[in-house]
């Protein structure tokens, strides 16, 4: 990180933070570094942008704590506008749904702050693959890039927008035609599956009462 070859990625929410964190990372010569959940990144925008530094905060979560009481839904915006590189992120690990529905709170900053629809989705691809520092992979569509793709039915930042087909590396990964041609297959293996569950915790209830039993001998 000192020699600048990895991304420092800093923890932070109030503008006093951000401001103490930008002034420690210039004291150790760090040139990039992102700043996660930064909701008080409107305050120091300009601050941020100097430093060369960027952006990954929430659409509009705020109020939960005390350090997230000053956050307004046109954070991420007003950053931008202050020539932040900004991304969105669901602070979720996988399990959740807001993490599988990112296009949709790059939606939000049309509403809450006018941006453009090449910016807020420039903010769930490009954008955070120059925070992780892969940019040169993926977070766009160019020639010599991972051919990640996702094709939708409707605009991806529409509520009502399925998607058809994924494509990691270029290979099919999902494919709903496909997917609602096995629905029945799956569903049918599924169902033999926990048969074959329900049958085993039957065998292992049974032989763990024959062990409880009291033999004759006792």
């Amino acid at each position: 990180m000192l020699e600048n070859k990895r991304i420092p990625h800093v923890h932070c929410y109030r503008s006093d933070e951000i401001l103490m964190a930008i002034r420690l990372l210039q004291e150790f010569g760090i040139k990039r570094a992102t700043f996660q959940h930064v909701l008080e990144g409107y305050k120091v925008a300009k601050e941020i942008a100097a430093a060369g530094y960027m952006g990954s905060t929430f659409s509009d979560w705020w109020a939960y704590k005390m350090e997230a009481f000053d956050a307004i839904p046109y954070n991420a915006a007003i950053m931008h506008k202050k020539g932040v590189v900004v991304s969105l992120n669901s602070d979720d690990a996988g399990g959740g749904d807001l993490g599988r529905r990112l296009n949709l709170e790059a939606a939000k900053i049309i509403r809450y702050g006018g941006l453009t629809e090449d910016e807020a989705l420039a903010m769930v691809t490009i954008n955070p693959a120059k925070q992780l520092g892969v940019d040169q992979y993926v977070g766009s569509i160019e020639p010599g890039k991972h051919a990640d793709l996702v094709f939708w039915d409707k605009h991806p930042l529409s509520i009502q927008a399925k998607v058809e087909k994924v494509f990691i590396d270029g290979q099919v990964y999902f494919d709903r035609d496909q997917d609602i041609a096995e629905r029945a297959q799956k569903e049918a293996k599924k169902k033999g599956l926990i048969e074959k569950q329900r049958e085993e915790e039957k065998r292992n209830l049974q032989q763990q009462i024959q062990q409880r039993r009291p033999t004759t001998n006792d």
